[in-house]
């Protein structure tokens, strides 16, 4: 990892809006293509269980903890390095770990393999939002960062619709491919293999782009903060802190459990196979997704957004709006359940804008890339991991059916949703009642010079 001097802003301009384009058009195929990679596991969950022959409980697994392992264990570490090294070099390099993580996945030959390379799919994908986010909020200013971390998040949008269509379109084809020393790969394999191709070549493109200056109020100490500083100063914050990230975990129990078992919820329910959902769910997710960013970097860079609070607020609503996806297999036809999970597809988006705004705002600039590192962690364990399992071990184990996968989503997703309002509304209720004069309040200032 490169251990060049980091560029450093005193009050000088943002850098202009011409030098950033090149680096948010980098940060936008990373966006899409992590979320490709991501969440192609789900959509492809039934071809890989009869072809490892694996239950729901072993998938779940897969779409869960396999990906979030790794990037739990060292999110804290990776968090610190996009602090205290070059950011654009951290994320070159997790773009190609992750890629080639993918496209190895459709040569594992059993399920111990594959849960390995998804750990390591993991682990460089958790890179990615902590040095994406902490380099928007050094290339623009707090009028535009809604608007940026916007655009680049519309790319994990276009991401998740495609990675229903590419492999429906894959499985529909049939498409086959040889591979030296593997033999003729099937579809879902082929897959695999196609999406994970590509991302390197964005990662290399990131080593040439211009790393911007540091900006904001750094901590107590000129050199970057410890770890266990920047833990006791999110700790001092607890009031705000805590149920501003239980919130979004909570939340994220429920979003990533309907994303990852929205595939076999509406195959199984509705009696159809990948190729006749995949365009009709990828179109839905693509609208409610952009809809969702769009709406997003409105509100939080409006009036409402803005004002004291105002994000957190916004973000207390957001889990009401999602609500319906969790009686999506209850819809009578294929159409209203799409409609049903898109309420999540469009409030997610809405949330991630307002959450990652507020993180930049109650975190000094030497740690932003610490705390939503940390941020991911709190995600990634009981979230990332917590919700497939949750909805597989709940049919499975607790209904005795795999079938009753409907059933599961309701018992899941809707009290997740509801608790994590309530976290948001206390969340809500500290941020509006810091003292001016709190550290909170000077660091919240700083953000914004």
């Amino acid at each position: 990892m490169s251990t060049e001097a980091l560029p450093t802003a005193q009050e000088s301009a943002y850098p202009p809006l011409q030098r950033s384009l090149f680096p948010m058009l980098l940060l936008f195929l990373a966006a899409n293509f992590y979320s490709i990679d991501k969440a192609i596991v789900g959509v492809l969950a039934e071809p890989i269980k009869a072809d490892l022959g694996i239950d729901d409980i072993q998938m779940g697994l897969l779409m869960g903890l396999a990906y979030s392992l790794l990037s739990g264990i060292c999110g804290l570490w990776l968090g610190s390095l996009i602090d205290a090294r070059v950011r654009k070099n951290v994320l070159g390099w997790a773009i190609i770990v992750w890629s080639v993580s993918t496209a190895l996945g459709g040569l594992a030959p059993n399920f111990e393999v594959f849960f390995v390379l998804r750990a390591l799919v993991g682990l460089g994908e958790a890179a990615v939002a902590p040095a994406a986010l902490s380099l928007i909020a050094d290339m623009f200013p707090p009028a535009r960062r809604g608007r940026a971390i916007s655009a680049y998040l519309i790319g994990a949008t276009i991401g998740t619709a495609l990675s229903s269509v590419i492999p429906g379109y894959i499985v529909a084809a049939d498409l086959h491919l040889s591979v030296p020393g593997f033999g003729e790969l099937v579809p879902w394999r082929t897959a695999f293999l196609l999406c994970g191709l590509v991302g390197p070549v964005v990662g290399l493109l990131f080593f040439a782009v211009r790393e911007p200056a540091r900006r904001g109020q750094a901590s107590a100490c000129a050199e970057p903060s410890r770890a266990a500083e920047k833990l006791a100063y999110l700790w001092r914050q607890r009031r705000v802190v805590v149920p501003l990230f239980s919130g979004f975990c909570l939340y994220y129990v429920a979003f990533v459990g309907v994303s990852a078992w929205t595939a076999p919820l509406l195959m199984r329910t509705f009696a159809l196979t990948l190729p006749e959902i995949a365009n009709l769910l990828g179109l839905g997710l693509l609208i409610a997704g952009l809809g969702g960013y769009f709406l997003g970097g409105m509100v939080a860079d409006s009036r409402l957004g803005a004002g004291r609070g105002g994000r957190i607020l916004v973000m207390a609503a957001l889990p009401v709006l999602a609500l319906p996806a969790g009686l999506a297999g209850l819809a009578p036809g294929l159409v209203p359940a799409i409609v049903c999970l898109a309420a999540i597809s469009l409030a997610t988006p809405m949330l991630n804008v307002a959450m990652n705004a507020t993180v930049q705002e109650i975190a000094p600039n030497d740690m932003r890339g610490f705390s939503y590192a940390l941020l991911s962690v709190v995600a990634a364990l009981p979230a990332g991991a917590g919700g497939p399992f949750l909805i597989a071990f709940v049919s499975q184990t607790v209904l005795g059916d795999e079938a009753r996968i409907a059933a599961s989503f309701v018992i899941v997703v809707l009290p997740a949703l509801a608790l994590a309002s309530l976290c948001f509304l206390l969340a809500w209720r500290a941020y509006a009642r810091a003292e001016p004069d709190s550290e909170l309040a000077r660091v919240i200032r700083a953000s914004h010079a």
